[in-house]
This record gives C-alpha cells, structure tokens and sequence, in this order.
C-alpha cells in the first residue's frame, strides 16, 4: 500500500506497468495554469519606477506566494509562468485605469496580437503604471488581467485575479442567496473584522465561537477572493475550488499544457458518461488507466482511497496527484524505476560478454566466502578461523573488482537504457564498498542523463547520501 501523508501535492510515476509504480513529492505545478506576464512601458519606454509590481522580482514574489497558495490547499493547480515581455510602442496604455479600460485594451490587443503580444495559449497578464488596483474578467471574456500599481493583496494579486478568471467571486459578492455562489463562505462585508463576520452570522463575537464555527470566519476572512488585507489571504474553500476545475475544464485547451485525468470514486453518473474531466470523472483509478490517453496527464485523485488491478499495463509514463486532501493508492508491488537486468543476453555482444563475466566473478566472489565459512566451522583454533575468513575475503575481493573491471570495460560500449543500467550498478557498487567518491559520478550521471522521474531522484538521493558519508565528521 502506498499512503500519502496531508500534504500539498504528490506525483506517482506509472512506468510500463502498473505493478511498478513510485510515489514522490513535487513542488512542480501538476497541472500547470499558462500565464504570459506583460509590462505595458510608457513612452521612453521605461517601466514604472515604483510601485508594487514594477520589478522582475516583484513579480515573482506575487506568483510564487499564488502557486505556494495553490499547493497549501492541495488544489491540482499550479502556475506555469511562460514569458516576462517588455511591450514599447503601447504608451497610450501606460496609465490606464485597470476595470475603466480593461474591455478596450483587450479589443485592441485581439485586433493586433502580434503588437500586443496576445496569446490564445494562455492567460494574458498586463502590467501598467496605472494608479488603481486590477481588474479581470469572468468567463467567458477570461482571457486577461489589466494589472496597475497599487494591487494590494496579501500576498498575492495576481492569484486574486486568476480566481476571477476562474469564476470565483468576491466574498462579499451581493449578488444571489449565497452571496458568491459559495456556502462554505460566510455572509461578508468589505469593511468587516473578523468580529463583525461573527455577529452577522453567528450573532457572537469571533472568541465565543467554537472552533469549527472561527474556521469558517477564517475561510472567509482570510480567502484570496476577500478584501480583507490585514492578514494573510491564503484560503480556498472546497467550493472556489470545485468552480476552479469546473472552469478549467472549459478552458483546457486553452490553459493547460498537461490534461488532468479526473478520477472521483463518489462520481455520481454511469460509467459510460464518464470522460475523465472534472465534470464526469471516472469512479475509480483502474478505468482512467484503462481508457488510456494518458500521455502528457495528469491523473487527480478526489481525496481517497484507490485500487490498481494486478498486472495492469500502460506504455507512459503519467503523473498521479490528490485533490482537497489525503489519498491512497494500494497497488501489488513498488518500483521506482525501469532498467533492463538481463543484460547477459543484450544484443550487443561485447555487453552480453563482459556482463556474463562479471556474473562468473560474482558467482567466484560468493563461493570463495561460502567454502571458507565451511572450513572455518571445522577450524581446530579460533585463530586458524580467523585466518581462513581473512584470506577469503581478500580472494572475494579481488573477484568483485574483477567484475567491476568487466562492467567498465563496456560502459561507453552499451547504448540506452543498457548504458544506464551499467552506471546504475557500478554506482550501487562503489557505494556498498565504501567508495563514496566513484559512486557520487555515476550516480549523478544517471540522474543528468534519464528522463525517468523515479530514477532521476533515486540517483539524486543516493548522490545525497553519499555525500553526507563523506562530510560526516569523523568520531
């Protein structure tokens, strides 16, 4: 059984076989939201000289704090930041006002993409020197953000944007029964202090709530879609987040360069309506992986407990993530990775050769310490003992760097994955023998060269480790 633990985000590598599968976390975005950042520049072309999103840096501190936001919650999003382009030429737009013009720029950017640097792949984010806040559209005119300098979220404007664009609402929204089409968020008001949220719902202060009551004064409080600033917006509630992939789903071609594989065991329609999209997701993870078309994919498990049959089979490689908490995967075996280990029967005969000769030297290795330790039970002394194990253990170990030498000899003879299993095993034998050094190269060259997930980290670990071996402090 492999059981993830609360936390953000985990990536299961499906190779070949799905009785071969490894779990390990990521901070990489999943499903990743296509963003193209643009700097409207005034007419030296220069970009605002101060405000809250004029630099590089800047900038990336608003999308960083998103995509951490984004993780904390477990949503399967992350933000994918494409490009940072510099727009000259564009100077009448320099002080637009962010909700005033925001219809009118996206006019002009649709009717000359090239000049404005428009793309249909992605979320278009225009930053100016403007004086107000930001402004975004809901669907279906979700294709843009206007973006001045006073944008004051905390911490991150830019994900308040995107949750408009992805059909969320302010909390304080005055627009239906549930005020943003959400009952996990309270009834709200822009000036209201967490006290007054409590009074207007629950008729007490914030302190005579009880705790499953102050939670969801804090939804709301502290939700990115609020305009409560004095303390962190890092919240998402389950609904803003439902509406999110609801949204996605629509706009998939348009925003995500990796599809998610939606799979909900409590999936409410037959399985014949069931597509894998969040909508109509599969009930159960054996029918995502059965439907196929999982390259390029993310599989996104809703928070639970899931089962793969024995023996099933797929030929990608596919990333697996929970959604809205904890999910496990029982499967009938656990491998990180896929090398080829019959390599005495390779193809090319020069691997083939040395490879059954380092097998006879292994074989040697082992035979020359089992004779001895049967030799040494018959020892007439505890020293004669001693000596006949000694002297074995030189003889054996000569016999494994005989092997080690037969495995060199056609590392760079062996192409492929071959030429990775090689490494890999020379790797785990500088190691076992305590030769931190060696096993540090190889296993770092297999981690630089395969495009296995698994390995590429397995490798990386066992670098890491090695290395630690090699700067313990001696006792």
């Amino acid at each position: 059984m492999l059981s993830t633990r609360k936390i953000q985000k985990y990536v299961l590598t499906v190779m070949v076989c799905l009785s071969l599968i490894a779990v390990a976390y990521t901070s990489m975005a999943a499903v990743p939201l296509r963003i193209s950042v643009k700097f409207i520049l005034d007419v030296n072309g220069n970009r605002p000289g101060f405000g809250n999103l004029n630099t590089d840096a800047e900038i990336w501190n608003e999308i960083n704090q998103g995509d951490s936001i984004l993780r904390e919650v477990i949503t399967e999003y992350g933000i994918d930041t494409i490009e940072f382009v510099d727009l000259s030429g564009l100077s009448q737009w320099y002080s637009a006002d962010a909700c005033g013009q925001l219809g009118n720029l996206r006019n002009a950017a649709i009717a000359s993409p090239a000049t404005y640097h428009w793309r249909t792949d992605a979320l278009n984010i225009y930053i100016n020197g403007g004086t107000s806040s930001a402004c975004s559209d809901f669907p279906p005119n979700n294709n843009m953000i206007l973006m001045n300098q006073w944008c004051g979220n905390t911490p991150s404007c830019i994900l308040h944007e995107m949750g408009h664009s992805f059909n969320l609402m302010h909390t304080h929204e005055p627009c239906c029964t549930n005020q943003d089409e959400c009952t996990d968020t309270l009834t709200d008001n822009t000036g209201w202090t967490k006290d007054q949220i409590a009074q207007n719902n629950f008729g007490t202060t914030y302190a005579n709530l009880n705790a499953t009551q102050q939670d969801q004064v804090n939804m709301t409080f502290n939700n990115i879609m609020s305009y409560h600033t004095s303390e962190p917006q890092r919240r998402i509630s389950p609904c803003q987040m439902d509406r999110m992939s609801s949204q996605g789903d629509t706009d998939r071609a348009r925003l995500y360069t990796r599809m998610p594989i939606y799979v909900n065991r409590n999936a409410p329609f037959a399985w014949w309506i069931q597509t894998g999209s969040f909508v109509f997701p599969y009930e159960n993870l054996q029918n995502a992986l059965n439907a196929g078309g999982l390259s390029n994919g993310v599989i996104v498990l809703q928070q639970g407990s899931f089962n793969v049959n024995v023996g099933a089979t797929i030929n990608t490689n596919v990333e697996l993530i929970t959604r809205s908490g904890a999910s496990e995967v029982h499967a009938p075996g656990v491998q990180l990775f896929i090398l080829p280990v019959d390599l005495a029967n390779s193809a090319n005969p020069q691997v083939s050769s040395a490879v059954r000769a380092a097998q006879s030297e292994d074989t040697n290795a082992r035979m020359v310490i089992k004779n001895a330790e049967a030799a040494a039970a018959l020892a007439a002394s505890p020293d004669v003992k001693d000596a006949i194990i000694i002297d074995a253990k030189k003889v054996s170990l000569q016999h494994q760097n005989n092997a080690m030498t037969h495995l060199q000899s056609v590392e760079n003879v062996a192409t492929g994955d071959e030429r990775l299993a090689i490494q890999l095993e020379l790797a785990q034998r500088y190691r076992d023998s305590g030769d931190c050094g060696s096993a540090i190269r190889y296993f770092r060259i297999v981690a630089d060269t395969t495009d296995q997930l698994g390995l590429k980290e397995e490798a990386t670990r066992q670098a890491n480790m090695c290395v630690q071996q090699l700067i313990k402090p001696s006792k």
